[in-house]
């Protein structure tokens, strides 16, 4: 989903357990958080060009992926099927 989705993302409990692949096809790392039930971004890991990072998570538990500056490049919702998420 676009980033500027970011704003409106809070997560929510009682989602199923599922997992995401995040994959990094940039030339430059990315930083991968999780935003919490406030709405505020919950760093995980910093992901290397060419590299991947499974991340066990939540249905109704949302994600941003950001440069290395913070800027919000792409969000993603997990499902309830495990899913690769590549961000270009």
């Amino acid at each position: 989903m676009p980033a500027w989705r970011e704003r409106d993302l809070r997560s929510v409990s009682g989602g199923a357990e599922t997992s995401i692949e995040f994959v990094n096809l940039r030339s430059r790392p990315v930083i991968l958080y999780w935003i919490d039930h406030q709405g505020r971004r919950r760093q995980y890991a910093v992901i290397q060009p060419g590299q991947s990072h499974r991340q066990q998570t939540y249905v109704g538990h949302p994600w941003v992926v950001t440069n290395g500056r913070g800027q919000a490049l792409v969000c993603f919702e997990p499902t309830r099927t495990p899913a690769r998420a590549e961000i270009g």
